[in-house]
């Protein structure tokens, strides 16, 4: 009895610190992947392969790394390694979830890695595969939850496809409908914070989509920048977080500072993700183009235009390489870059509205006050906003009708920057009244711009009436930045 209850204690020690091994060299994996030590790292997931043949952790870990290097270099080889992963890895899952169908760490794995292909399948063009893996992956993270409801890192997984469907174009809205997925912002803006503050395991990622959010959706910059710093201090050679620092620096308008972190993504050249040095260009390209540098934008358009393996924003670098050369006047180089316009990825707003100018401007040409207009918009966008005032106050009186709502807009922009906030709502007012037929745009424009200067000015019921006035009719060009300052503003007036 005595050497039955012995063996018994030794086999569940050995079990114990089996899993607390492989738990170790996971975590061990896990970070060397994030900090771009992939060797290191594929090395650490074999280890945990030859301890556990039959378990998946192991070869998800590679997976992962396949996933990564494939997002970040669109390099076919990348996507048939990760495939060939996949499947090894789903396999694992299946004989796993046979035996103990209550593992809720294996239906996380699940989980992820139907993400993975969901992402896959989405950047290679098939829309219906990659919601029918969207499916399966809210699937598996639901049935992790139900096992442990404390398991918050499914929370993450959830998060992310709740925001992400609700950024679903019209024509695809079918494929959501017929997967039966569900769209709900707030809720996986929820998620997502509460997988970062309470997970255990994928607190890099959470991290990384929350400063997404905060960014690109919350105009939140300042959340967003601690959050990136914090990854960039652990994990200094991974350039996707630097990339994503200096996206968040350019939409704060700190461009000088943007552009050395820029310097530095590009310095990294790595590999693996050359497309992240590749857009690393055409972020350096749109510094230079915001700061009225029209050489120098050129200059990096160019490199991105080349080196880019994805026809995403080389429509709006093409069309801002035809504006840069219109202001030098080289005719021949404007019409050559107004065509290019016309070849990027018309299922994103910057392409798509790269082509729609330039159809306008083949057509017309690019009048010199659309011109003189550009220039002042970067130099909002460079937070030159005195210059812009300055520049508006004696000018707008001598546009025309067509010109002038856009000129307004730009104006109560820069006076509400510089706290003049009776000036910003008056020209708000104008912009509204004269209501332009060609960029319908500026209306809900202009109220946000009316909204925030009532919020400045102490008068939170008249900003919120205004506020929702902008919401129900943001439903033209630029929606995507518009609510993003509505939802700002939409937050502070909550608290």
């Amino acid at each position: 009895m005595m050497n039955r209850i012995l063996l018994f204690v030794l086999f569940f020690n050995l079990t114990i610190f089996s899993q607390s091994q492989i738990q170790s060299l996971m975590r061990q994996g896990m970070h060397q992947a994030l900090n771009m030590d992939q060797r290191a790292a594929e090395k650490t997931f074999n280890k945990v392969i030859k301890l556990k043949p039959d378990q998946p952790y192991g070869y998800y870990g590679i997976t992962k790394i396949h996933f990564w290097n494939y997002l970040g270099s669109k390099d076919q080889t990348e996507y048939n390694l990760f495939i060939k992963f996949a499947d090894l890895t789903q396999e694992k899952i299946d004989k796993s979830l046979d035996l103990n169908s209550k593992d809720y760490l294996i239906q996380y794995i699940g989980g992820n890695l139907a993400s993975f292909k969901a992402m896959t399948q989405s950047a290679e063009n098939s829309s219906v595969n990659a919601f029918f893996w969207s499916k399966k992956a809210v699937g598996y993270y639901e049935e992790s939850l139900a096992i442990n409801p404390k398991f918050y890192d499914s929370y993450l997984g959830l998060g992310l496809f709740d925001y992400a469907m609700g950024f679903v174009p019209d024509f695809l809205k079918w494929a959501v409908n017929l997967t039966g997925l569900s769209s709900n912002k707030a809720r996986g803006f929820r998620y997502i914070k509460t997988a970062f503050k309470k997970g255990t395991i994928d607190n890099a990622e959470a991290a990384f989509h929350l400063s997404k959010i905060y960014t690109d959706y919350l105009a939140e910059y300042d959340s967003a920048f601690i959050l990136l710093k914090s990854l960039i201090e652990k994990y200094p050679h991974n350039p996707l977080f630097s990339y994503q620092y200096a996206v968040s620096l350019i939409k704060d308008k700190q461009l000088d500072k943007a552009n050395e972190v820029l310097n530095k993504v590009i310095k990294l050249n790595n590999k693996n993700f050359s497309q992240v040095t590749a857009l690393a260009f055409y972020r350096k390209g749109e510094i230079y183009y915001k700061k009225n540098q029209f050489n120098l934008a050129v200059s990096q358009y160019k490199k991105y235009l080349d080196s880019s393996k994805e026809l995403d924003l080389k429509g709006i670098a093409a069309l801002n390489c035809a504006i840069s050369y219109k202001v030098s006047e080289d005719n021949e180089q404007v019409k050559k870059y107004l065509l290019l316009a016309k070849n990027g990825n018309q299922d994103i707003f910057e392409d798509s509205y790269a082509k729609k100018k330039s159809d306008l401007f083949l057509s017309n040409g690019i009048p010199p006050l659309d011109l003189k207009l550009i220039i002042i918009k970067n130099n909002l966008d460079a937070g030159k906003f005195k210059i812009v005032y300055d520049s508006l106050k004696s000018n707008i009186q001598y546009m025309d009708r067509e010109h002038k709502p856009i000129a307004y807009i730009y104006f109560s922009e820069a006076a509400l920057n510089l706290e003049k906030y009776d000036e910003a709502v008056y020209a708000a007012d104008q912009s509204v009244i004269l209501k332009s037929s060609m960029n319908k745009w500026s209306y809900p424009m202009a109220l946000i711009l009316k909204a925030k200067a009532k919020y400045y000015s102490k008068m939170s019921k008249e900003a919120f009436d205004i506020l929702t006035e902008a919401e129900i009719s943001n439903n033209f060009e630029f929606k995507d930045y518009i609510q993003t300052q509505i939802e700002w503003l939409k937050r502070r007036l909550q608290k």
